[in-house]
């Protein structure tokens, strides 16, 4: 176990900027934190080689390997060297129950060749090494300081977004980063804005919250303020008002700005997404999963799971499409839903990360461990409905705030 440097910072002093928090994170930990900014600067032509066909004919969620893998991993990999990351004996077990737990879906996944065994290997090395990277961040430095990076990628996934908003103006009007998906930087910017609530960072909260609206996704906006409701039950009646004053006000002139000057094309994209029809099927979401529950019930699906990212395989083998707003068909990238993905990839040995989401998210609430009640009851919640742990940039980022929100918890309760 490492040895915590600064038991618990949460109660440290508040005059502390973010940018002096991050720079300590910085001074500890160069070489990872540097291969994180260049990662979240990517741009998507960068990762996906032909964007247009990213998900055509695919037969599981490619992993897009790149150098900038091997830089994480090699940056990571000092920091393991140097002490910085130790693995613990329930580390140590985690890690193999995962990669034991992935390698029995392989039985039925075979067919899909080595490149798929590769792609799987590479999103599970992401994953650990981007989680313990952040877990030794806490235990070394606390969870506050530790956020500051967190805090200063999403910054730059907000200005990549200023780009992509420039070349989509006009087509998709919904803002969201270069290289991820709108669901994805649409659930960053909820975590954040938590965040920055808590911990007072009243420029962070003003960007996080502007840029969740303009998201325009109705999931996370939901599941931010049902987490806020749920931390603000212990404030003060003071703070309560205060906070719920400053939302108002947030997103009355959000409101007001984009029904004065947005024009047509916010006037159609707010009556798309306040459109009875989509917000009743839940955006088609309604026909993939009665579509999942048909694949269950013909037991297709065999007990070890169909290998674990290869559920495009199988909504190809079974033809799943939808009528998308626009009145095209379409097929599904996904389940859009982290239950169906994990249960019919990896088949029932999937209770296992079933068991630790929700027992990380109720041990967080029940302890009130926030941020990480934040983070744990956001990923359970949004996963359930915006799947997007797939992608390069999205594992990182995710990985990285499941790591700081384990850090929290294991310093502070275990």
């Amino acid at each position: 176990m490492i040895v915590n440097n600064e038991i618990n910072d949460n109660h440290s002093n508040q005059s502390v900027s973010l940018w002096e928090r991050f720079s300590k994170c910085l001074k500890l930990a160069p070489f990872p934190i540097f291969s994180l900014v260049v990662y979240m600067s990517l741009r998507s032509t960068q990762i996906f080689p032909d964007e247009g066909a990213i998900f055509i004919n695919k037969l599981w969620h490619e992993a897009f390997l790149g150098w900038y893998d091997l830089l994480l991993i090699f940056s990571i990999g000092i920091c393991f060297l140097s002490g910085l990351i130790l693995i613990d004996k329930q580390d140590f077990l985690f890690i193999l129950t995962l990669t034991f737990i992935i390698s029995l879906s392989f039985f039925d996944a075979l067919e899909l060749g080595d490149r798929y065994i590769i792609d799987t290997l590479v999103y599970l090395f992401r994953f650990i090494l981007v989680f313990y990277l952040a877990k030794g961040l806490v235990y070394r430095l606390g969870a506050q300081t530790s956020e500051s990076v967190l805090i200063v990628l999403f910054i730059i996934l907000v200005l990549s977004s200023i780009f992509v908003a420039q070349q989509q103006l006009g087509e998709l009007n919904r803002i969201y980063a270069a290289g991820m998906t709108v669901a994805s930087s649409s659930q960053v910017a909820s975590i954040v804005c938590l965040i920055a609530l808590m911990r007072k960072y009243k420029l962070i909260i003003v960007i996080s919250i502007i840029y969740l609206f303009l998201t325009f996704s109705r999931t996370s906006v939901l599941v931010s303020l049902i987490l806020f409701l749920i931390y603000s039950r212990k404030l003060s009646l003071a703070k309560k008002i205060k906070y719920y004053t400053i939302i108002a006000i947030l997103t009355s002139i959000f409101v007001v700005i984009l029904l004065n000057y947005g024009g047509d094309l916010y006037t159609s994209l707010i009556a798309n997404r306040t459109n009875i029809d989509e917000i009743s099927t839940l955006n088609s979401r309604e026909f993939i999963w009665d579509n999942a529950l048909k694949l269950l019930q013909s037991e297709r699906i065999p007990i070890l799971g169909i290998g674990f990212n290869a559920t495009p395989s199988l909504i190809k083998s079974a033809n799943i499409v939808f009528v998308d707003s626009y009145g095209q068909l379409q097929s599904p990238e996904h389940f859009h839903n982290i239950f169906i993905e994990y249960g019919f990839g990896l088949g029932i040995f999937s209770l296992f990360i079933f068991y630790y989401m929700f027992k990380r998210v109720w041990q967080t609430f029940k302890n009130n461990c926030y941020p990480a009640f934040f983070i744990f009851a956001s990923f359970l919640i949004c996963q359930s409905a915006d799947f997007t742990f797939y992608q390069p940039k999205q594992v990182i980022i995710w990985s990285l705030m499941l790591g700081l929100a384990e850090g929290q918890w294991r310093v502070e309760h275990e």
